[in-house]
């Protein structure tokens, strides 16, 4: 169903959804597949055609499943490495992603458009499921059965909305994590990184994802489906935005790998890394999921993955919970579930990236050293893992 009945004022709903991004869209699919009432809303119109996340792992492709996404449903590319390299001492780490688990493969990339097409392409098989877009979230109270919103579309009409559960999957910014009075804490990295997505004419994009761990200037590089490419370059003291954006300082960045005349590139944007995560991730009959409840440096590609393992944690219990197969103090359970391993992947993504940006030469030296050390005697390894 795409739009609201006439009556919508008056209808009850068993769950809102906050948000049409990747993770909304999967906890819509997912709640469709177990007949939920559903509601989607979402301030903009269509998917934004630009590539955001790139990795997932097999957990997130296992749930993609759940979802009812296949092999065939969007263009990946299965990771065979991953290479870390120091411009002092070489090659200092590399680990095997090849193989699969599960069924699926370790680690994959992918094009985020491709993704959110066929996750709401999944969405739109649902009759249950109704979707709004260029709708605002104005304001939510709740009561002990319910939570009723208020809603903007883009002529400017408000309306009322209730349901029985409602799911703030609206991002960084998510205004319901504002209206929940909830505190995002946690830091801001005073780097600043260029990221570079760009298409390689001749579609000769690399096969692995390699760390270039030089302290000048660290850059991760991986390959995308469809011979696309990303670059991440941090950027230097004094830096700027509008300097690192312009063609010229894409060729020069690019340079090493690639001429630029070999590269269409489809985005270049300036962004600031962010460790976060909310102290709550339930209020009453409202929850967070995604990055309206916890943000992860990239460092480990956990971002999106940590945003699908919410949702799929918390569908199965809201669709119990409304058809009267489990009480509700399960939901407790989400909380208390996801907020101590999202925190353990900001965690591990934080000292990865202490691996990627050393400040300085003798920093680099000495980390990258002693990995490299670990690597090639295996019985230090064992002693540092344990």
């Amino acid at each position: 169903m795409d739009t609201l009945s006439p009556n919508a004022d008056s209808e009850l709903f068993d769950v809102m959804i906050v948000g049409y991004g990747p993770v909304g869209a999967a906890i819509a699919a997912l709640l469709g597949r177990y007949g939920i009432r559903t509601l989607v809303i979402d301030k903009t119109k269509d998917i934004v055609l630009m590539p955001r996340a790139i990795a997932l792992d097999n957990e997130a492709l296992r749930i993609l499943q759940m979802v009812g996404l296949n092999d065939q449903s969007f263009g990946r590319i299965g990771i065979q490495e991953v290479k870390m390299h120091c411009p002092y001492i070489g090659q200092f780490g590399r680990v095997n992603t090849g193989g699969t688990i599960d069924g699926h493969p370790k680690l994959i990339t992918f094009y985020q458009p491709d993704l959110e097409q066929a996750l709401r392409k999944q969405v739109s098989q649902y009759d249950c499921v109704a979707i709004r877009s260029e709708v605002e979230l104005v304001s939510l109270k709740q009561s002990s059965n319910a939570v009723t919103a208020e809603i903007l579309d883009s002529h400017g009409c408000a309306q009322t909305v209730s349901s029985r559960y409602l799911v703030g999957a609206d991002g960084a910014s998510s205004t319901v994590r504002t209206l929940i009075g909830q505190d995002f804490k946690g830091q801001t990295y005073s780097e600043d990184w260029l990221i570079v997505d760009a298409n390689r004419r001749e579609n000769k994009a690399i096969d692995h994802v390699e760390f270039n761990c030089d302290p000048r200037r660290p850059t991760p590089h991986m390959p995308a489906p469809g011979g696309r490419e990303r670059w991440e370059f941090m950027l230097q003291p004094g830096e700027t935005a509008a300097e690192m954006e312009r063609p010229e300082k894409l060729a020069e960045l690019l340079s090493p790998w690639i001429p630029s005349e070999e590269l269409t590139i489809e985005r270049q944007a300036v962004y600031r890394f962010h460790a976060r995560c909310c102290s709550r991730f339930q209020l009453d009959r409202t929850f967070l999921i995604g990055d309206a409840a916890h943000i992860t440096p990239p460092f480990v590609g956990q971002g999106l993955v940590a945003g699908l393992r919410d949702a799929a944690n918390l569908a199965w219990k809201l669709a119990w919970v409304i058809k009267e197969q489990a009480r509700p103090h399960i939901l407790m359970s989400y909380d208390q579930e996801r907020r101590p391993h999202a925190n353990q992947m900001i965690n591990l993504a934080k000292m990865m990236g202490q691996l990627v940006m050393p400040r300085n030469k003798p920093r680099a030296m000495a980390i990258h050293g002693m990995m490299r050390t670990i690597n090639i005697f295996p019985p230090l390894a064992a002693t540092w893992k344990s």
